[in-house]
């Protein structure tokens, strides 16, 4: 089976999809995925496709079996028909008719089964018996064994082909399949549909998470398609944790969809082949993010990724942890561009780096700045000034009497913090020193040379009195933008006294605030770049280019 996708850009894209494999869709809300699944149906031989739509109805008006067979063909019919048409995308003709038929579809194939097996009787065959009842198991064990997979204590059976009951696994009252919770009726619907297929179908699965739990879906989904390799499967999800569980897999990023009028027509997608060897993070990532990816350094809770967000909206802003992540990240995915087409960029501190390397890494698209942390940028003097004007315009106050207040208290805190330059200066010397240690060990040659112990005898200048002088000459020149550029003051209560005298209560709602001004100040937007540049100016042009 081929999956065509009209593109917004170049020529449409073609995904052979054979039995046995899966393709996973992903994307962020409106780019396209329920449309395109309704433009594969519509286009291709109806009877080979089963959807299982998002917008699906679990609940059962009962668990009778109200078909005949004759009723069932005819609703295969009018099934067909329905699903090709556009209103599928966001309607389900009959939907209590469609639940009905796959019951109906368990219990038939559990008949037949039983049929073939007594036949076999009946001819005083047992052995033939036993060999197909041995390669053959029964639609109902199947199904239940997924459940109990899924982590749903549960059973279904055939009651006397006229109700399906269910039955809880730690006692023996049975009660209407109906009466099932949302999300085990759910996950039992959904397996029945796969369990009964004919050989060669290919399913599209629309956003199956969005009625089970996570914690079900990962397990139960692979033992579910790991039970039909004679089938295909196209899954559209926003949990990327289900092709991560499934590496074989691959997987189709959807960005945008272009239409005209109500009708889909293009859509910006790109395939990330099963062959490629990016390691399991850096595929999280890639999964759902727009082109462009800046990776950070510091955890998902870091002051990095609001303020990067605010200034770069275009691009996902990814925290990496440390320097060495963030490098390897965007090494990773610009050595296999050609599978995803997805950017990346690195966003990193100077950390005593000489000008030869962080041009080096600048070739890598890995940008070192000449910051301690991303608080030089929260707490630089353009971010005081823009919060202190808001405030002053909220509060009925002159913003520049607030700005000086601002500006005193932190530097009354750093006068009165007693250790603290002999702190600051032994901090940032630690930094240094662990940097140039770093740079002074030995290289995968020297190690390969030597047998036996490795001898590490490097002498390092110590920085300390340096740091101490520079720290207490910017004090004294009132110069705060550089102690917070070069220093972490974030470790005293500096920041905690800007944020107080602009009253925004804490430090958390003051640099929330930043964050918010961002957003709606172009000027302060601009500043900050600029203490950022060359990177802003590579994600502006790159920006302009892509307009």
């Amino acid at each position: 089976m081929d999956l065509t996708i009209p593109k917004i850009s170049g020529e449409p894209l073609i995904i052979p999809v054979e039995v046995g494999e899966q393709l996973y869709v992903i994307g962020a809300n409106g780019t396209g995925k329920s449309a395109l699944f309704q433009h594969w149906v519509s286009s291709m031989d109806v009877s080979a496709v089963k959807r299982i739509a998002a917008h699906r109805q679990t609940w059962l008006p009962s668990g009778n079996l109200d078909f005949t067979a004759q009723s069932r063909k005819q609703f295969e019919q009018n099934r067909m028909h329905w699903d090709s048409q556009q209103n599928a995308r966001w309607m389900e003709q009959s939907p209590a008719e469609r639940q009905s038929a796959v019951l109906f579809d368990l219990v038939a194939k559990d008949n037949t089964r039983y049929r073939v097996i007594g036949q076999y009787i009946d001819d005083k065959n047992p052995t033939e018996a036993t060999k197909f009842a041995g390669k053959s198991m029964s639609p109902f064990k199947q199904l239940n064994d997924l459940l109990n997979l899924g982590t749903l204590k549960i059973s279904l059976k055939n009651s006397n082909d006229e109700e399906i009951l269910a039955q809880r696994n730690d006692n023996d009252l049975s009660y209407s399949m109906a009466q099932m919770s949302d999300g085990e009726r759910a996950a039992a619907i959904m397996a029945a549909s796969v369990l009964v297929a004919d050989p060669g179908t290919a399913f599209l699965i629309d956003e199956p998470e969005r009625h089970l739990h996570r914690s079900i879906i990962e397990p139960f989904l692979s033992a579910l398609f790991s039970q039909r390799q004679d089938c295909a499967f196209v899954i559209s999800t926003h949990e990327i944790a289900l092709p991560i569980a499934n590496p074989t897999a691959r997987v189709m990023i959807l960005r945008s969809c272009r239409w005209q009028g109500s009708q889909p027509v293009a859509w910006d997608a790109g395939l990330l082949d099963s062959g490629e060897h990016l390691p399991e993070d850096l595929k999280r990532d890639i999964l759902g993010s727009r082109r462009r990816i800046l990776f950070v350094e510091g955890n998902p809770n870091s002051l990095d990724l609001p303020l990067y967000g605010a200034l770069f909206p275009e691009l996902s802003v990814i925290s990496k942890g440390s320097c060495h992540e963030v490098i390897r990240a965007v090494k990773g995915l610009r050595g296999s561009y050609e599978h995803h087409h997805v950017e990346a960029i690195g966003l990193i501190d100077k950390d005593d780096r000489t000008e030869d390397k962080v041009s080096d890494l600048a070739q890598d698209s890995v940008f070192a700045l000449d910051v301690y942390s991303v608080e030089s940028l929260y707490y630089c003097s353009d971010a005081i000034d823009a919060v202190a004007r808001r405030q002053a315009d909220s509060l009925g106050r002159k913003s520049d009497e607030m700005i000086s207040t601002a500006i005193q208290s932190a530097f009354k805190v750093i006068a009165d913090t007693d250790g603290l330059s002999e702190r600051m200066a032994a901090r940032r010397s630690e930094r240094l020193v662990c940097n140039r240690f770093a740079v002074r060990l030995p290289d995968w040659k020297e190690i390969g040379a030597t047998v036996g112990q490795l001898t590490i005898n490097k002498s390092i200048e110590n920085p300390f009195q340096d740091e101490l002088k520079l720290f207490n000459d910017l004090k004294e020149a009132g110069d705060l933008d550089n102690l917070i550029r070069r220093y972490p003051l974030r470790e005293s209560r500096v920041f905690d006294s800007i944020a107080a005298a602009l009253e925004c209560g804490n430090k958390r709602n003051y640099e929330r605030m930043v964050v918010a001004r961002l957003r709606d100040d172009e000027s302060l937007a601009c500043k900050l770049k600029q203490r950022i540049s060359p990177l802003a100016e590579l994600l502006d042009a790159q920006t302009s280019h892509d307009s």
